[in-house]
């Protein structure tokens, strides 16, 4: 290695290494202890260290962390760093029932297959001669400010996969500013997930509401709880969304849209943002890549609804695709319920910090400064 690159990775790899473990939150209030953070063990640094890790951080400084970490104490991270492997890690720790309702009650395979091949059929095409020195992934979704675009999506029944369940998702989603959609299905109750992330940026998650609305008093316990916004998955016909539409003032979200024509029917009814998705892949057999009905749909309807993408992201590269092909944000759910599987608090946190840390190298490398210089330009098909 030449002797200017040595210098420069190990500037960067003790710059690193200052950083403080986040701190869990507090939890005084809350049925759960908090999970402890253990000190990480630092070698003495110059104060001017150019390259800061941890909260405050470029997302992409958690790659320095990691492998400061190994160097200089030997210090693993607590699960793998490939995204792309973390169903089949998880899946080896999961109880069976817990398996059965991630793995197969909340999705057919087939779909999840098919979302897979339609996300690698997508590749990056890197933009030369540009400075790649400075990125913000953050944005504004819907009115509300965020660090990076990455929503975590309404999952239900998490204390299956860990006895914290939505109290540890929220906390670690919490520690880092992002978005986290509490599910009406949810094991834990918005007052106590509340509790235990006072502040958090909070949506609530409506599972198919009826013809007759939502009950008003479960919307009012979610305005209580902090929750903004308000994601429905998809039910069972119009009438559902409009009840739905007149009994939350707030920012309405409709999930489970593939098609143009549904999404012009949800700007039409007052809707403000629409999911692309296929509904955790409950559309049988036959199905097909939903990353594809992307850019049809935003094109369609983007400039009146924000569009939001939720089907298949696995990893930061995934995300990077559906910013590109017209998503303003996307949410995640099982990937970061693996990690609650694996490392319960610790383990969502891993997983999101990962995911941001490849988000911003992607960033990088493809010569964008964040979310806003995206589009499909950036992208080319296979045939």
């Amino acid at each position: 290695m030449p002797d200017l690159s040595r210098r420069h990775l190990l500037g960067m790899a003790a710059a690193a290494a200052t950083a403080a473990v986040l701190p869990a939150r507090p939890a005084a209030a809350s049925t759960l202890p908090p999970v402890p953070m253990p000190p990480v063990p630092l070698p003495d640094l110059p104060v001017d260290s150019p390259l800061p890790v941890g909260p405050g951080a470029p997302w992409g400084a958690y790659q320095s962390e990691i492998y400061v970490a190994g160097m200089s104490t030997g210090t693993t991270p607590i699960f793998t760093t490939n995204l792309a492997a973390l169903e089949q890690v998880a899946a080896e720790a999961l109880p069976d029932e817990a398996r059965r309702h991630l793995l197969t009650w909340a999705g057919g395979a087939a779909a999840v297959r098919a979302n897979r091949r339609a996300l690698d059929a997508w590749r990056l095409v890197p933009r030369m001669f540009v400075d790649r020195s400075a990125r913000d992934l953050g944005v504004t979704v819907l009115g509300a400010s965020m660090p990076a675009p990455v929503v975590l999506g309404p999952v239900g029944g998490q204390a299956l996969v860990h006895p914290a369940a939505e109290v540890a998702s929220a906390r670690a989603a919490a520690g880092l500013g992002l978005t986290c959609t509490h599910s009406s299905l949810a094991s834990r109750s918005l007052e106590e997930v509340a509790v235990a992330a006072p502040g958090a940026p909070r949506w609530f998650g409506l599972d198919r509401p009826d013809a007759d609305g939502p009950d008003p008093l479960l919307l009012a316990r979610a305005r209580a709880a902090g929750c903004t916004h308000l994601l429905v998955s998809a039910p069972s016909g119009w009438d559902a969304v409009e009840a739905t539409r007149r009994a939350w003032d707030g920012p309405l979200v409709l999930g489970g849209v593939q098609t143009v024509a549904d999404a012009r029917g949800a700007t039409r009814r007052g809707v403000d943002g629409v999911v692309v998705s296929n509904e955790r892949g409950r559309r049988g057999q036959g199905v097909g890549g939903t990353i594809d009905a992307l850019p049809r749909i935003a094109d369609a309807v983007g400039g009146r609804t924000t569009v939001l993408f939720g089907a298949g992201v696995r990893t930061g590269t995934d995300v990077y695709r559906a910013l590109a092909l017209g998503a303003a944000a996307v949410l995640v759910g099982r990937p970061y319920v693996h990690g609650l599987a694996l490392a319960g608090e610790d383990g969502v946190r891993h997983m999101l910090r990962t995911l941001l840390a490849e988000l911003e190298i992607t960033l990088t490398i493809a010569g964008d400064g964040g979310p806003q210089d995206l589009g499909p330009d950036a992208l080319l098909r296979d045939r």
